[in-house]
């Protein structure tokens, strides 16, 4: 019973969110409802091509309080989260892998049965492929505990990691082996 109201929530407002995020120039990457039916806590999910504003989150959250107060879909006290992308947000749809074209990335992929992890920056995707071009080791020092200088400056690794030596330039991994693709804050080369 309880996952009905969530489910009902979402898919209510699935179309008039993507249109207010459609009309700012954003998009809706997901709805999610916690909490009781009592007491629910909707968190909207908004990214895009330019940064999130605060006015973009308070406008839409506006919007949408008065269409959830319309349509009486909450029967009590609710709360409504409108917010952008935190950094360990994966990157899915072609628009979100365009906009991190040069950026350094975390890539968590399947091949063979396998578990493996690169870090590099993404040069090229396509709908079949992205393409990595990894970090090199600027030397063995270790700078902590599973964190390596490199080229791009430390970066932690995974007990998977892939390294490559120079002069790897560029790996290609078929979208389908992809787990989890995470842009990465870039410091210091």
């Amino acid at each position: 019973m309880e996952n009905t109201f969530k489910t009902t929530i979402v898919e209510t407002l699935e179309q008039p969110v993507s249109k207010l995020a459609k009309e700012r120039g954003l998009h809706l990457l997901r709805i999610q409802v916690r909490g009781s039916q009592a007491s629910p806590v909707i968190e909207i999910l908004l990214d895009g091509d330019r940064a999130i504003s605060i006015d973009d989150c308070e406008s839409v959250s506006k919007d949408l309080n008065s269409a959830i107060e319309s349509k009486n879909l909450v029967k009590g006290n609710y709360r409504l989260d409108v917010m952008s992308p935190g950094l360990e947000e994966p990157l899915v749809e072609d628009w979100q892998f365009a906009r991190s074209v040069g950026r350094l990335i975390e890539v968590q992929y399947r091949e063979n049965g396998e578990h493996h992890t690169l870090h590099g920056h993404l040069r090229m995707f396509s709908e079949k492929e992205i393409g990595v071009e990894p970090v090199h080791v600027k030397s063995a020092k270790v700078i902590k505990p599973n964190t390596i200088s490199t080229d791009s400056g430390p970066v932690e690794i995974e007990k998977d990691e892939q390294l490559y030596d120079p002069p790897v330039e560029l790996v290609k991994l078929e979208r389908k082996h992809l787990m989890k693709v995470i842009v990465q804050p870039e410091f210091g080369k």
